[in-house]
């Protein structure tokens, strides 16, 4: 069954399950869109530059002070943040998941993109051979020892931290499992360019699953069902390396999005993602 279908059910039993009551409660009672986005820039050190943000808090943000929510962090916000956010609300409204605060990190450039979601064991660019190398771990300095302090620190966060990347954001999520495991206890990565450099990334986390008995956390894929042979290649060896060496501590989830292609896939598999991570009991790993 599709994605948009299985939320589309979801969200019809959750209205029927609240209501006509519940409904116009709530359609009385939440606050603006507007007045929770929050848009801000910040200088970093680490980076050496600064950087955009967009914070989008969750509905009950201002009426419960007291509340203190899971954070999602969201690569190539200002275009994926958005629809993460209206996914997380519409699913938390029907009491499926937690609200949550997202936080959108827009890139500075499309080199820049290239710089911050390239692992450093790879080129930025695979059609120059002596191209320089990606600079991945220090954008995850950067989210570890500036950006996330300061997330928690101006807003009511809990301990849940989660990372959200699509295609090159999606290489950079698989690699900051290997690179920083307890960085975050979740990890989406949406139709993630794994195929690059010969597939380095997916030969890379077999041996690191073999060599991590002791791995924790969440990690969701996905891929399109029409996107490119070498997309898919690169995905289903990513996935039988989890099959046959994800340790048990490592709940994960991988799916092939029926007709979607690299554009739609992220959106379509958003909420499944949120599902997945939050439902009860261990999951059944599979493509």
């Amino acid at each position: 069954m599709r994605p948009r279908l299985l939320l589309t059910i979801a969200l019809t039993a959750g209205i029927t399950a609240m209501g006509a009551t519940g409904v116009n409660v709530y359609l009385n009672e939440r606050a603006s869109p507007e007045a929770r986005v929050l848009s801000s820039t910040f200088d970093s050190t680490v980076l050496g530059e600064q950087r955009r943000l967009i914070v989008r808090l969750p509905e009950s943000y201002a009426r419960q002070p007291d509340a203190r929510y899971p954070v999602v962090y969201v690569l190539d916000g200002s275009s994926q943040d958005r629809h993460t956010a209206h996914t997380a609300a519409l699913m938390a409204r029907i009491g499926v998941m937690p609200e949550v605060i997202v936080v959108g990190l827009p890139n500075s450039s499309g080199e820049g993109r290239q710089r911050d979601y390239t692992p450093p064991f790879m080129r930025m660019d695979i059609d120059q051979a002596d191209g320089p190398p990606g600079a991945g771990d220090r954008f995850l300095a950067f989210l570890k020892t500036e950006l996330m302090p300061a997330i928690e620190r101006d807003h009511r966060t809990d301990s849940t931290r989660i990372l959200a990347g699509y295609s090159r954001g999606g290489l950079l999520v698989v690699y900051s499992l290997m690179a920083d495991p307890d960085l975050f206890q979740a990890r989406f990565a949406f139709s993630p360019a794994l195929w690059r450099d010969d597939e380095v990334v997916v030969s890379r986390l077999g041996e690191f699953l073999r060599a991590s008995p002791g791995l924790e956390g969440f990690l969701y894929l996905s891929l399109g069902s029409e996107e490119n042979d070498k997309m898919t290649a690169a995905y289903r060896k990513a996935v039988a390396a989890l099959e046959h060496h994800a340790p048990s501590g490592l709940r994960w989830r991988a799916d092939l999005t029926p007709d979607a292609d690299h554009g739609t896939n992220p959106e379509l598999s958003t909420p499944v993602a949120f599902g997945a991570l939050f439902a009860q009991g261990r999951l059944r790993p599979g493509l």
